[in-house]
């Protein structure tokens, strides 16, 4: 016997039992499970419902105090967050009208209020101001009433003024500036800087040495620069230090195009204004350097710059 008919005899000797007949056919398991599936999306489908409704209602009645959070209007379109539903039409009998809310009065602050001199030594530059006044416009009739603008730095203090004349339209620039003591000897150059903002360019021919009428001093004295409209400029140094400087325009460019036809203040004027020996900075702006605090404006600052072409 060889070992295929071993295999089949061993096979033939174990006695498999017959299977039992089939108690149901392929289409009869095919329906089943389809009724299972749909039981089983019938079960999950409640089961979230139910899931919700719980989650809802706790969050309606677990908010502590006021109005349950389900009760909260929910913001329909077309409709304000703030309007109310409305659940009856509005009766138009009805005689209740709105009454206006009164806007709340303001109450004035410093920004209603008109802004106040921002530029620095008040004091000093009234006195500059009073003083050109006093020896090239006794009459006040060129002048401006108040100054506008400041030029300098720390203790040197300076403005610019407007001469304006009746029926003239130009606009003529007188420039003053006067310096604390000891000023001349700040740092090196101290001395031409003053001299060179008022007009009189030092160690050059246009800014010589002259006479002090009446005096036994000397000033330094600026020529007349027709290409820059100036009519003088002095510089006078004084015992202490200080500096006091005047410079005569007839242009002031900055704020005009139109030069006076005549401009009338003398050389002597200008003399008479920087030997005045009231004419310092004032005390108490001097101590503290109130105002500026050591800041240095620039040239020309308060002006009012003309447009560009």
């Amino acid at each position: 016997m060889n070992e295929d008919d071993q295999l089949r005899e061993r096979f033939r000797r174990m006695g498999f039992a017959g299977e039992p007949p089939m108690a149901s056919t392929a289409t009869d398991d095919l329906a089943r499970g389809r009724r299972h599936l749909r039981r089983r999306r019938a079960a999950t489908l409640t089961g979230g419902v139910v899931g919700v409704v719980a989650v809802a209602a706790g969050v309606a009645f677990a908010l502590p105090g006021g109005e349950p959070f389900g009760a909260e209007e929910v913001p329909v379109a077309g409709r304000g967050a703030g309007d109310a539903p409305s659940s009856a039409p509005a009766d138009p009998s009805g005689d209740t009208t709105a009454t206006p809310t009164e806007a709340p009065t303001s109450t004035p602050t410093a920004a209603d209020t008109p802004p106040g001199d921002d530029f620095g030594f008040p004091a000093t530059r009234q006195l500059l101001l009073a003083t050109a006044v006093e020896h090239l416009d006794p009459a006040h009739e060129h002048l401006p009433a108040t100054t506008s603008g400041i030029t300098g730095g720390g203790t040197n203090v300076g403005t610019k003024l407007e001469w304006l004349v009746e029926g003239d339209d130009g606009m003529g620039l007188v420039q003053v500036a006067v310096t604390g003591p000891g000023y001349a000897d700040e740092y090196e150059f101290a001395r031409q800087d003053f001299a060179v903002n008022i007009g009189c360019e030092i160690d050059t021919d246009r800014c010589t040495e002259q006479p002090i009428p009446g005096t036994d001093e000397t000033a330094l004295v600026g020529a007349a620069n027709p290409e820059m409209h100036l009519l003088f400029s002095i510089v006078y140094e004084r015992a202490d230090g200080s500096l006091v400087g005047i410079a005569v325009s007839d242009l002031f460019g900055n704020n005009s195009t139109i030069p006076l036809a005549e401009m009338d203040v003398s050389l002597g004027q200008g003399f008479a204004f920087v030997t005045d020996p009231d004419l310092q900075v004032a005390s108490d702006e001097l101590d503290d350097e109130s105002g500026v605090g050591a800041v240095t404006l620039p040239e020309g600052a308060g002006e009012t710059p003309l447009p560009e072409d």
